[in-house]
C-alpha cells in the first residue's frame, strides 16, 4: 500500500491523460525530452506553471462566455488591494511569477523559497480563469460599487466563499494538468518517486475538490446560492492584511485537534479575510453537509473575546499565507527577522509543516489553559495587528 503511492501500477490510468492504462500508453515509452534537472519536483512545475497557465473560464455555463479570457482579481481591486496599497498602488505577497531561492540543505536537499516582494495592485491575486462577461456577472454583488460586506446577504456570502475555493481549483487544475504534459514528454524522467508521490497529491485534491466544485456549479446554474454554511466574524478596526484559501486548519481556538480528515478525504472551509474603511471581516465557509466538521470551530469563533481572536488568526493563518496581501507599512513595520519567519511559514509543506503545525497547537492549547487570559494579550513574532 505504502509503495503504491510512489510507484506506476501497469493497469492505472496513465498520468498523461491520454485516458488508457499506464501499461498501453506511456510505460517504456522513449521520452522526447531527456534533460535531467537537480531542481525539485515542485520547481519544475513552478516554472512551468508561470510560461504555461491556461486561460480557462471556470464559470460552469461555457455557452454564455464573452470576451477575453481576463486577469481577474481573487481579492476586488477596487475594494481590497486598493484600500491594502493606498498612495503607494502596490502590496506585498508571495510573487509565484518571480524565480524562487534554491537553498540548499546539510543534507544535499534543495528547497525551493517563494519571496514576498513588492506587487502592483493591478497584479496582486490575478490569475487567467474567468472571461470577462462571467468574471463581471459572477462576482457583481460583491465587486460592483465597492459594497461593503451586508452579513445577512446569503448571496454575499455564498460568492466570497466561491471565489476563495474556485481561484484555489484552477491553480490546482493547472498543475495537474502541466504535470500531464511533462509525463507526456519525458515519462522516464517523470516516474521518480518524488514525482509520483506529487501525482498522488494531485489525484487526491482532485477528488476532495470536485464534489465541491459542483454543488457551485449547480448553484450558479440555478442563480441559487444555498448548500453552504458561512461563519462571519466582525473585527471592529482596519486590519492590514487580505487574503483567501481553500485549506482544513488542524487545531481549534483550544489547540484541541479538528478531525477533518474522513476516509481518506479532507474536507475544507474557504476563508477570506479582507478590511473595510471602519472594520475588517473574516469569513468561514463549508458545505452546509460539512457542518458538523466546523461547528465547534465557528461556535468558538463566534463568540471569543478579541484578543483570543487576534490570537488565533496570528497562529493559524501564516501557515497558510500562500494568498495573503500586506499593506506595505504592516510589512515594513515588522524587522528582518520576522520578515523571514513569515516566508518561512508560507513556504513550508509536507513533514515541515505538520511539525510546525504541531507546535501551533500545543501554543493555542497552552493560552487556553490560562485561566488569566493574560495569554492572549502577548502578540506573538509575527504579528498581523501592528
Amino acid at each position: 500500500m505504502f509503495l503504491s503511492k510512489y510507484k506506476l501500477k501497469g493497469s492505472e490510468q496513465c498520468p498523461c491523460g491520454s485516458n488508457k492504462s499506464f501499461q498501453e500508453c506511456c510505460k517504456g515509452k522513449e521520452s522526447l525530452i531527456i534533460k535531467p534537472s537537480k531542481k525539485p519536483a515542485e520547481v519544475l512545475i513552478m516554472e512551468k506553471m508561470r510560461s504555461s497557465m491556461k486561460k480557462s473560464c471556470m464559470h460552469p455555463d461555457k455557452e454564455k462566455c464573452k470576451g477575453r479570457i481576463k486577469e481577474a482579481h481573487a481579492l476586488q481591486n477596487n475594494k481590497i488591494i486598493s484600500l491594502l496599497a493606498g498612495s503607494e498602488r502596490h502590496v506585498y505577497m508571495l510573487n509565484t511569477k518571480k524565480q524562487p531561492l534554491l537553498i540548499p540543505l546539510d543534507n544535499g536537499e534543495v528547497v525551493p523559497i517563494v519571496e514576498m516582494s513588492k506587487v502592483s495592485a493591478n497584479d496582486a491575486t490575478t490569475e487567467t480563469c474567468f472571461c470577462d462577461y462571467h468574471d463581471n456577472v459572477a462576482f457583481s454583488v460583491i465587486e460592483k460599487g465597492a459594497p461593503d460586506l451586508d452579513e445577512t446577504s446569503e448571496k454575499m456570502k455564498f460568492v466570497y466563499a466561491y471565489k476563495a475555493f474556485i481561484f484555489e481549483y484552477y491553480k490546482q487544475m493547472m498543475a495537474f494538468d502541466i504535470f500531464q504534459n511533462n509525463f507526456k514528454e519525458n515519462s522516464t524522467a517523470f516516474q521518480s518517486p518524488e514525482m509520483i508521490g506529487m501525482y498522488r497529491m494531485f489525484q487526491l485534491k482532485k477528488k476532495e475538490f470536485e464534489p465541491v466544485k459542483q454543488h457551485y456549479d449547480r448553484q450558479l446554474m440555478s442563480n441559487t446560492f444555498e448548500g453552504i454554511t458561512t461563519c462571519v466574524i466582525r473585527v471592529p478596526e482596519q486590519i492590514k492584511f487580505a487574503g483567501y484559501a481553500y485549506i482544513a486548519p488542524d487545531y481549534d481556538l483550544n489547540g484541541k485537534r479538528i478531525k477533518h480528515t474522513i476516509k481518506g478525504i479532507m474536507h475544507r472551509i474557504a476563508i477570506t479575510t479582507f478590511p473595510e474603511k471602519t472594520q475588517s471581516w473574516l469569513l468561514l465557509s463549508c458545505l452546509e453537509s460539512e457542518k458538523y466538521i466546523y461547528d465547534k470551530l465557528f461556535d468558538q469563533l463566534e463568540t471569543a473575546s478579541i484578543d483570543k481572536l487576534k490570537f488565533y488568526i496570528n497562529m493559524v493563518l501564516p501557515l497558510y499565507s500562500e494568498n495573503m496581501v500586506l499593506n506595505p507599512s504592516l510589512w515594513k513595520a515588522w524587522d528582518e527577522e520576522t520578515q523571514m519567519a513569515y516566508t518561512y511559514y508560507a513556504n513550508i509543506h509536507g513533514p515541515e509543516a505538520l511539525r510546525i503545525g504541531m507546535g501551533i497547537g500545543f501554543g493555542l492549547k497552552n493560552a487556553a489553559r490560562d485561566k488569566s487570559g493574560k495569554a492572549y494579550e502577548q502578540a506573538p513574532k509575527i504579528n498581523l495587528f501592528l
